[in-house]
């Protein structure tokens, strides 16, 4: 993604949007992407399966009294993290103007791009359900983000998180500071592992790539996740 391609826009609401409303009858399009999510969910559950955790979940009881994350993760039976899937969808922004289009006319137009938005407003509802669990941070929490859009990278949620263009290029010009000293400033700290999976063309997933989000729990969430520190990036200093 270009610098002059993306525009920063800091959302102020303090909850996500509701992304599945099925109110202004776009059910089939809303189920399709609910589905989508499902399968982000089945997903990241065989992934932390493969690691070898025993992957859990909250009651429905829980999950009405509160906010959950989505998974409780154990080894040998003792709990040991809480992890909180979010998945990023196409920007259908272009393709909605295109398909009603007339003959030989023109869309398009400058906007603010989301995905800083997205990113950040995940770590703020993820943070919350954290909160709601783990308030003691007793276990780890782990946001694992399922990317389906073409235009996001994985460089985005480092941008995010420090407040820099490209700090792992050596880029440190700080270009998104509205969004790391904003709302998440303190919330991104408790997480302590970012977890960035792009769904190819094919359906399948990339490898991971992976952000501490806390320098004091490195050492602890590597060990546990049984890989070398050296592939795991710091969350950089925030500008």
């Amino acid at each position: 993604m270009s610098q002059n391609a993306k525009q920063e826009s800091v959302v102020n609401d303090d909850d996500m949007r509701p992304e599945y409303d099925f109110s202004k009858g776009l059910r089939g399009e809303h189920a399709y992407r609910f589905l989508k999510l499902h399968e982000d969910e089945l997903v990241v559950l065989r992934y932390w399966q493969d690691k070898g955790f025993e992957v859990g979940s909250f009651s429905e009881n829980e999950m009405r009294d509160r906010k959950t994350p989505d998974y409780i993760l154990k080894r040998a039976g003792e709990e040991v993290a809480y992890c909180e899937v979010k998945s990023f969808q196409e920007d259908s922004w272009l393709a909605k103007q295109m398909k009603n289009l007339p003959p030989d006319e023109i869309t398009g137009g400058l906007r603010n791009d989301p995905t800083y938005n997205r990113i950040s407003n995940a770590i703020h509802t993820a943070a919350k359900q954290f909160e709601s669990v783990n308030p003691d941070h007793r276990l780890f929490n782990f946001l694992v983000l399922v990317n389906h859009d073409r235009t996001a990278e994985y460089k985005d949620l480092v941008s995010v998180l420090s407040g820099y263009w490209d700090p792992l290029a050596g880029c440190f010009e700080r270009t998104h500071l509205p969004f790391s000293k904003g709302r998440i400033g303190v919330e991104k700290g408790r997480i302590d592992l970012y977890v960035w999976f792009n769904v190819l063309r094919d359906g399948t997933i990339s490898r991971p790539w992976f952000v501490l989000g806390s320098p004091d729990t490195k050492a602890s969430v590597c060990d546990l996740l049984k890989i070398d520190q050296a592939q795991v990036r710091d969350l950089p200093p925030a500008a």
